[in-house]
């Protein structure tokens, strides 16, 4: 390497290209060393020379199948150069080639490294940070200390699309590099995003919750300042106080100095992760979780060697008492075997005590599909896959085959894999006829089969119709918005998971799937999408866009009576909307400027976050306000005259029977800010409001939600106001 240096130092190109090649073709070429001469050549103005070492450096680690050392080579390059084309270039080949795992590498790439607008520098910088980035993950924009939740990368929009809690956020690609990953623990994310989960650890976990926020916020911290963030989640503040401060006294990771305002501290040695797993396990009493944790203890002592093996004797003794105390819960059973076969596979010198009876553990196995919704854990259900492989060597096949519409979409994936693997191919057949047409199978399992039929290599059978996917996601997208008894939190994640899969790869797969739709399906589609609260107004647009293309006589543009860019309401409707204005203009925006002098108070404010939290707030809440005022600047009032008409317009009551029922229904179509559903009252801009917007006495009106279809003659109508 001193001899290549010397050369380019001394600028002998013709002897410093031949003694290049003799470098770059040794097995043990260090790439950061090597890059040294071309920095050289750089810094004396022989960039063409540079850019053509670098280059044959990369060509050579190509070829010999180094691909992560090629991909080094070509980013030292890049930022050596970042004007090179030629190396701009390599890095596009190189990183579409290495992250082929990735769905969207190719959107990114296009809208990174082959971007025009871009150094090869800041758009490696970018390109990096996307491929960081995921759906669900959390970032911090640095210049206002706004934390939100990352939605999608949107490449109509040109870049990354980020919900901050009341409103998404488009940043382009130029600045996504500059927006900071936070972790997934972060206090003030799970506050917005996961306020089920911040609530469930308030009541069961209030030591794990405090270190949350210790982590975050400060790791020191008044019990008053824990107050201000904690108060407003845990309910009663002194009753919560009561208890956790009983199970703060007896942390090992948070310390509590004296006195009746005592401040809370992290520890500077904390426990490490498989000590501390292994007292998480003694504390818990639930046990589908003492299960899973029981693994995460196993695979930490297994992977990192801590806990020690001999430690984990009361974990394996309380995975058996699981077993024993389960023979009423046969899915219980079956995963406390599960967990203990895999713990003696792992640790085949530890003893292994008898659990769960064989009559409890057959008649599991004779009803597997019960299992996940009974045990609603991801590892554990992976578990179970290999201890149902390994227990019945000759039925597993058909076994998995009737779990895999009830599992999560990774572990339906696994037993899908496994299946296919070893040649059951008509077992996995019948597997995916069932995820697609039994209503009870998961989201999850909709939303692996939709993947695999549609991605580069797929397993699922040629047989699996490809639209009638689409139709049964479209559906399940609809019904997971008026499912009832779902939490916030997993509503969330399962609408995520099956958009995420519906439109994959930029909608490539959904666009071939519906070439090959009848006109018949075509329209169904259209029905399911042009009002399906499961999608998002861009994802109704691309749907809506296929279709157009596709069936062009569906859609026939409908002129609307009255104009598009203004709200229309009533009076009573403008002085409600005014009144939110005036509540949050004068009440709740200068209860938080008190909070930002309060926060202020506590000293350096590059480290108070008090005072980051109350001027995030205080953007929050003036954004929403300058809304408000756009809407109401644009409203325009609903009058009389508005609704004579002889036809259904803004204003109208209208008087219906519905053909499916015979009974007669009124309505009365007002602005947005007036509907009352309740009392017949309906947005005249909602989807039912359009459906009858221009239809006039002894019309009929066709309404379809979802899978549901109504319809109505028109029999009246007159002003409604």
């Amino acid at each position: 390497m001193d001899e290549l240096l010397k050369l380019a130092k001394k600028e002998k190109l013709g002897e410093l290209e031949l003694a290049w090649a003799e470098a770059v073709a040794r097995e043990d070429a260090d790439v950061a060393a090597l890059l040294q001469a071309p920095k050289v050549l750089c810094d004396r103005g022989r960039r063409d020379t540079a850019e053509t070492l670098v280059w044959y450096l990369i060509d050579a680690l190509r070829e010999r199948g180094a691909l992560d050392q090629a991909l080094d080579a070509a980013r030292g390059g890049a930022r050596l150069m970042p004007r090179s084309d030629v190396l701009r270039e390599a890095l596009a080949e190189l990183y579409a080639e290495a992250r082929s795992d990735r769905d969207d590498v190719e959107s990114l790439v296009r809208l990174t490294l082959r971007s025009s607008g871009l150094p090869a520098d800041e758009a490696l910088a970018a390109l990096e940070k996307a491929l960081a980035l995921h759906p669900g993950s959390y970032v911090l924009d640095p210049r206002d200390g706004a934390v939100g939740r990352v939605e999608a990368f949107d490449v109509e929009k040109g870049g990354l699309v980020v919900n901050m809690g009341d409103s998404e956020k488009p940043y382009s690609v130029a600045f996504v590099g500059r927006l900071e990953l936070v972790d997934e623990d972060d206090f003030r994310a799970l506050s917005i995003f996961e306020r089920d989960r911040v609530a469930r650890l308030a009541d069961e976990d209030p030591e794990e919750l405090v270190q949350l926020v210790l982590a975050t916020l400060g790791k020191r911290m008044e019990l008053r300042r824990l107050k201000l963030y904690l108060g407003p989640l845990v309910g009663s503040w002194n009753k919560w106080w009561a208890r956790a401060r009983e199970v703060i006294k007896r942390s090992a990771l948070i310390g509590m100095t004296e006195g009746s305002s005592p401040s809370l501290f992290l520890r500077k040695k904390p426990l490490t992760h498989g000590e501390r797993l292994l007292r998480k396990f003694a504390q818990l009493q639930e046990p589908v979780q003492k299960l899973a944790m029981a693994l995460h203890v196993m695979q930490e002592a297994r992977d990192h060697g801590s806990p020690q093996p001999a430690d984990l004797q009361p974990v394996i003794d309380e995975v058996a008492a699981v077993g024993r105390s389960a023979t009423d819960n046969p899915p219980l059973a079956l995963c406390a075997a599960a967990v203990a076969d895999a713990i003696h596979r792992s640790f085949p010198d530890l003893p292994r005590p008898e659990g769960a009876p064989q009559d409890a553990l057959a008649r599991a196995m004779g009803d597997l599909p019960s299992v996940p919704a009974a045990v609603a854990d991801i590892d554990l259900l992976a578990v179970l896959l290999d201890y149902v492989r390994h227990t019945a060597p000759e039925g597993w096949p058909e076994l998995l085959a009737s779990l895999m519409p009830a599992l999560p979409r990774q572990v339906c994936a696994k037993a899908a894999h496994q299946l296919a693997a070893a040649g059951e191919g008509a077992a996995l057949g019948r597997a995916c006829s069932e995820i697609l047409n039994l209503p009870d199978r998961t989201p999850g399992a909709l939303a692996w089969l939709w993947r695999d039929a549609t991605g580069q290599s797929p397993i699922v059978p040629d047989s699996v119709d490809r639209v009638e996917l689409v139709v049964r996601q479209l559906v399940e997208l609809a019904d997971l918005v008026r499912a009832s008894g779902l939490s916030e939190d997993v509503r969330r994640e399962q609408l995520a998971e099956l958009r995420s899969a519906l439109f994959v790869r930029d909608a490539r797969p959904l666009r071939e799937a519906l070439e090959g739709a009848s006109a018949h399906q075509i329209g169904i589609i259209k029905g399911l999408a042009e009002y399906n609260a499961g999608l998002t107004d861009n994802m109704r647009g691309i749907v809506t866009d296929i279709l157009r293309v596709l069936q062009p006589s569906l859609f026939v543009r409908r002129v609307n009576p009255w104009e598009e860019d203004v709200v229309y309401t009533t009076e009573a409707g403008m002085e409600r909307r005014r009144a939110e204005l005036e509540q949050l203009v004068h009440v709740r925006l200068p209860e938080v400027m008190r909070e930002i002098g309060q926060a202020a108070q506590f000293g350096d404010l590059s480290e108070n976050a008090e005072y980051s939290a109350a001027v995030e707030e205080r953007g929050r809440l003036a954004e929403r306000a300058g809304r408000m005022q756009e809407e109401l600047a644009e409203a325009r009032p609903i009058t009389r005259e508005m609704a004579e008409t002889d036809h259904v317009t803004v204003g109208s009551r209208v008087r219906a029977r519905n053909l499916l029922s015979g009974q007669e229904q009124t309505f009365t179509f007002l602005g947005p800010w007036d509907a009352d559903p309740d009392r017949g009252i309906m947005a005249y801009n909602a989807p039912l409001g359009l459906a009858f917007m221009g239809k006039q006495v002894g019309d009929e009106v066709d309404y379809r939600a979802g899978t549901e279809e109504r319809r109505w003659e028109v029999l009246a109508t007159e002003p409604g106001v």
